[in-house]
């Protein structure tokens, strides 16, 4: 109980910013974890135009929305329907990436909640496909087995 009223100090501090500090360490532990569960469009794009091995693309969203539009290479895994089957046969070694709609969509979210929770070691791409083709990079159509 000793606790909260040097809490409520720094809530009601005049800074908004430096009113609750944290250390270096606390900073560096919070950052790097938030950088082990996601990455952004351009760290995406880095990897796939480089060729970077054990990078996979997921895009959570619907088979529709996927066929109108998607990240070149991407795999389809809907959130809605994903199930151990689907992933059975996926390398467990690689890291995949999810992403949804934009910032105001959770598929990316639900996507890579599934598959970690599946085992799979997961990122979700901030911004998702909306903020994929704000920054100019290439999308396709279509279902690539059709090709």
């Amino acid at each position: 109980m000793s606790e909260i009223p040097e809490l409520f100090r720094f809530l009601t501090a005049e800074s908004k910013v430096a009113g609750v500090p944290a250390s270096a360490e606390l900073s560096a532990t919070y950052f790097l974890a938030k950088l082990s569960s996601e990455c952004d469009p351009s760290d995406v794009e880095h990897d796939i135009s480089h060729k970077v091995p054990g990078v996979v693309v997921v895009d959570s969203r619907s088979v529709e929305s996927f066929q109108e539009a998607h990240i070149p290479g991407a795999l389809n895994l809907p959130h809605r329907t994903l199930s151990p089957e689907d992933v059975a046969d996926l390398d467990r070694e690689a890291t995949y990436v999810t992403y949804g709609f934009g910032p105001d969509c959770n598929a990316g979210t639900k996507g890579a909640a599934k598959l970690a929770v599946l085992g799979f070691k997961v990122k979700e791409m901030i911004g998702g496909f909306e903020y994929w083709k704000r920054d100019g990079f290439p999308v396709e159509s279509g279902n690539p087995s059709d090709s």
